[in-house]
């Protein structure tokens, strides 16, 4: 979407309210100087303060949003959890079936498959979400292990490196 540039803002908002000026002196009974300079600088301001005001409304929103907690699935482990990378997956297999199979290492928290924005479809890698003990048995276990015709790569996840 395209968006003025405040220089072109300002000269649109006065052209706007030299001609909303012009039209209030026609249907005025009695026009005074200082109730048209009053509408005309009126419009000024509001063609002006308009796309900042909006601006402003959706940077606060956005900002809201960010900073609204985000409900998190509850976990029964309570305990440390870990994040697996999983790659190699079949593009036919879904979050239940690689959860059914982490499972029997440890207790699975999340399961999210990466699909292409565009085309929806699965890119054959995903992350799964478990307990620190069991995440530890499923990568010794699941790496290079055979589901569903495909050899599972299985790695620790980079962004679980974080310290704290």
């Amino acid at each position: 979407m395209y968006r003025a540039s405040s220089g072109m803002q300002v000269i649109t908002a006065a052209v706007i309210a030299l001609i909303y000026a012009f039209i209030a002196q026609l249907f005025l009974d009695d026009p005074n100087s200082l109730t048209v300079s009053l509408i005309a600088l009126g419009v000024f301001l509001g063609g002006i303060l308009t796309p900042y005001v909006g601006f402003v409304l959706q940077h606060r929103k956005t900002e809201v949003a960010a900073k609204a907690p985000r409900p998190q699935k509850s976990k029964t482990t309570g305990g440390d959890t870990r994040t697996l990378y999983v790659g190699n997956l079949p593009f036919k297999t879904n979050e239940e079936d690689v959860e059914t199979l982490f499972s029997q290492y440890g207790q699975v928290s999340e399961v999210r498959l990466v699909k292409d924005r565009r085309t929806g479809r699965k890119k054959g890698y995903g992350f799964v979400e478990m307990d620190a003990t069991g995440a530890d048995i499923a990568l010794a276990k699941l790496n290079d292990h055979e589901f569903e015709g495909r050899t599972l790569k299985v790695r620790t996840a980079h962004a679980d490196q974080d310290t704290e």
